[in-house]
């Protein structure tokens, strides 16, 4: 009996060892995480487009070479006195002037002139210390009323005067047409900055520019106008040269009663006239301590 006990329990053991075997296998094996290629295929490729996308916006974008130097307005160093000057070089922009406002000092018919062509300007107004150079009697401090300012614009200063210094450097008065598409820039603003006025972009009456009197020229950079041109309006008015439309006749007729034309307001302005198409018809004779200067020289 024991014989036949024997090979059956051990028929039985090598049995049981071979139907579990695989079991044990299977059960024993390491979980596998999915890897990519057991993945559906959507999601194999959407998980690297998303790595692509967030690095892509982390990382800097570099501007392009051409569109850098687009952002650098041309300018050059006037070598005469020194003073650097911005191009105006939309030429088709030349002569496209605001209709003048109705007032006293801004009567008579406008109209659009011809082109002139592309020039330089100063970047900001003629300063006490430049003007001292050729004129060295020239005193300031009745002006600024707090001593000396070399870096204030030269005031009280007539027509002639201004006339004589701009051609005595090799450049000239801007015409009226020259001295707007200076000031608006290709858009046409209403101001160099845009359509909406803004005390604290220029120095005109009160002291929310932070000025009483007088302020050293570029002290208010956001007043600048597209072409890089500083102070077009407030600080001092400033004469041009040759109107664009027929300025009314003097009431005095002698020459030294010849009526001239200032732009772009002065300290001293109310709001109202500091708009670019502004236009103050004055005997050019006058010294007043709100008038001052710029110079232009064309392009060759």
């Amino acid at each position: 009996m024991r014989i036949f006990v024997v090979p059956i329990l051990i028929a039985f053991l090598v049995l049981s060892s071979c139907s579990s075997g695989p079991s044990e296998r299977v059960s024993k094996r390491p979980h596998l995480k999915p890897t990519q290629t057991e993945q559906p295929a959507h999601l194999q490729e959407k998980a690297p487009r998303q790595q692509r996308k967030t690095s892509s916006a982390q990382a800097p974008r570099k501007m392009p070479a051409d569109q850098e130097t687009k952002l650098i307005l041309p300018t050059r160093i006037h070598a005469a006195d020194g003073a650097q000057m911005v191009l105006v070089n939309h030429v088709a922009g030349i002569g496209v002037v605001g209709p003048s406002h109705d007032t006293p000092q801004a009567h008579g018919p406008t109209k659009s002139p011809s082109g002139t062509g592309a020039f330089y300007i100063d970047q900001m107004e003629v300063t006490v210390a430049k003007y001292k150079k050729i004129n060295p009697k020239y005193d300031e401090t009745p002006y600024t009323r707090k001593g000396g300012c070399p870096s204030c614009p030269a005031m009280g200063i007539d027509w002639s005067s201004a006339d004589g210094y701009c051609r005595s450097m090799g450049k000239r008065l801007p015409t009226e047409a020259e001295w707007e598409t200076a000031a608006r820039g290709p858009a046409y603003y209403r101001l160099p900055w845009g359509n909406q006025f803004d005390p604290k972009r220029a120095n005109l009456v009160g002291n929310k520019d932070g000025f009483l009197s007088a302020a050293p020229v570029g002290s208010f950079p956001p007043g600048t106008s597209p072409y890089g041109a500083m102070d077009m309006i407030g600080n001092v008015w400033e004469w041009v040269g040759t109107p664009h439309s027929p300025l009314p006749a003097s009431p005095v007729p002698k020459k030294d009663k010849i009526l001239r034309l200032a732009k772009g307001g002065g300290w001293t302005s109310p709001p109202e006239r500091a708009a670019i198409d502004y236009r103050n018809v004055v005997n050019g004779t006058m010294k007043n301590p709100t008038f001052g200067f710029r110079c232009v020289k064309q392009m060759r």
